[in-house]
């Protein structure tokens, strides 16, 4: 009897130690460090043309325009045709009038000539009649650049490059000296982005843009501030920024997301899944001598996935990036240390 009673002793034992082992995670660790962090400004905007690099096609003399050849956006060679005009009738008349003008004074010229070899005028009238002469074929020969003596004018590209200025269709009144469209230099791009008032007093001309599709997370170009407008959009409420873009591939017209950075510092960062957040605040695990330990910290920026904090903490720290979720304070660790 004593002998069932030391072993049922035994095995109560046993199975109390075994209940009180404390259980381990596996978990993987990175080295805590100082890594560049940038203070960026996170604003939206349209890519467009900048203006000095623009080329405007206007119409010397008014007229109707008949068909329009291009379209906005469309890349266009030059001498390439853009669109058709019709003269007005009162352009067509002045040209037929300065015709006549020029035959009369070719005739006055001659009339004079023939009367100072006959002694019956003087040099003086011959004179006068050249002059009014030249003036009369300088007025036919400018109409006839302009397109007066056309019933139709065809408007070609002075240059090769992207329409970025059409506001007409066929059928629209045109007076003299009127922008018909306007031709880019598909190399000069730029980016008008807004941002809230009181972001743009932090920013400044030369400061680093990264810039990409509204629609995506790739940010593929890149530029820098050109100006900052000092004044408030009414319509939204914001201030324009113009950066002029370095590279990439982008068409006039896109819907942009751009990253300005105001500020770049060395700052304690770890990966974005090294932080946990509970009704406390945000937290991470440390490991030290093979237990894992809360430390509550304040997260600031994100850069490319790494996310700047403070806490109680110094660089050689080995925080935990993987397993985090199933740790609790003060829990013992299996620990895979990660370059």
């Amino acid at each position: 009897m004593l002998k069932i009673a030391l072993c049922l002793l035994g095995i109560l034992c046993n199975s109390t130690v075994w209940c009180m082992e404390t259980p381990t995670a596996a978990v993987q660790t990175q080295i805590l460090s100082l890594r560049p962090i940038a203070t960026v400004i996170n604003c939206f905007g349209m890519i467009n043309i900048s203006p000095a690099a623009m080329s405007h096609v206007t119409t010397p003399i008014p007229g109707q325009i008949v068909n329009i050849l291009v379209q906005k956006a469309q890349h266009v060679n030059k001498d390439q045709h853009l669109l058709t005009l019709r003269p007005d009738p009162a352009v067509m008349q002045s040209y037929v009038q300065a015709r006549n003008q020029e035959v009369l004074a070719r005739q006055e010229l001659v009339q004079q000539q023939q009367l100072l070899a006959a002694q019956l005028t003087t040099q003086n009238d011959v004179d006068r009649a050249q002059q009014n002469l030249k003036s009369a074929e300088v007025a036919v020969r400018t109409l006839k650049m302009q397109g007066a003596d056309q019933s139709l004018i065809t408007v070609n590209a002075p240059r090769s490059g992207l329409i970025s200025l059409l506001n007409l269709v066929a059928g629209d009144h045109v007076d003299a000296n009127t922008t018909l469209l306007g031709i880019g230099n598909e190399q000069k791009l730029q980016a008008i982005v807004q941002v809230d008032p009181e972001d743009a007093e932090k920013i400044t001309a030369g400061m680093k843009v990264r810039l990409g599709d509204v629609f995506s997370v790739v940010q593929n170009l890149t530029g820098n501030v050109d100006l900052v407008e000092h004044q408030v959009d009414p319509r939204t409420r914001k201030v324009n920024v113009l950066v002029q873009l370095k590279q990439g591939s982008v068409l006039e017209g896109t819907a942009v997301r751009a990253r300005i950075t105001i500020a770049s510092q060395d700052l304690l960062a770890v990966p974005h899944a090294a932080i946990l957040q509970d009704n406390v605040g945000n937290f991470i695990y440390r490991v030290s001598n093979g237990h894992a330990h809360r430390v509550n910290v304040n997260i600031g920026h994100e850069e490319n996935g790494w996310v700047a904090i403070s806490g109680d903490l110094d660089p050689g720290q080995h925080i935990v990036v993987l397993g985090n979720y199933e740790l609790q304070d003060g829990m013992a660790v299996k620990e895979e240390v990660l370059p």
